[in-house]
């Protein structure tokens, strides 16, 4: 393979995250359509209807983790959910950014394209770490207290995806290094 497709390559498979969840920008809530649709296929599992949150159903379990907090401490409790939500919109302001520099990348020359390899192998690192954490993999890199079946299935599968896309990005980077 060589240099300009390993880097075309990198940048490619940086663009994946927003395919999912670029939606977030605009509808943090719509993660519930990922839990409902995407994550059941971690569990070897067909989605289905009868098992989807509805969006009414997804609010009344947000009302009820308000309803859960003592009374005195009720607005930290809603700024709580309101950082929830908010979180996964900078989330997926984060991967719409890698994407538009991705786009933006492939369309320039290889040595124009090292701060963008730098950028994205950084994330490539950060993300296959978090999800081999949350697979069970990597214990010392902090406690995520509510991970799912299907959410260690994510690490799992994903933890050797963000290697690859790790490895891209650095050797691209490498290339124009040398």
């Amino acid at each position: 393979m060589s240099e300009i497709q390993i880097s075309t390559l990198g940048l490619i498979l940086s663009i994946i995250p927003v395919t999912l969840h670029g939606i977030e920008v605009l509808f943090p809530m719509q993660a519930r359509l990922i839990a409902n649709w995407v994550l059941p296929f971690f569990g070897l599992k067909s989605p289905s209807g009868k098992t989807a949150l509805t969006q009414d159903e997804q609010l009344t379990m947000l009302d009820a983790a308000l309803e859960a907090a003592p009374k005195e401490k009720s607005t930290n409790a809603k700024d709580y959910i309101f950082l929830l939500l908010f979180e996964q919109r900078q989330g997926a302001i984060g991967f719409a950014a890698v994407a538009v520099g991705a786009i933006y990348g492939m369309g320039i020359e290889l040595t124009a394209r090292q701060p963008l390899h730098l950028l994205f192998g950084v994330v490539a690192v950060l993300m296959m770490l978090v999800n081999a954490n949350q697979a069970g993999f990597l214990l010392f890199f902090g406690k995520h207290r509510r991970v799912s079946k299907h959410g260690r299935n994510v690490g799992i599968v994903f933890t050797p995806f963000w290697l690859a896309v790790a490895l891209l990005n650095w050797l691209a980077f490498s290339y124009v290094m040398s």
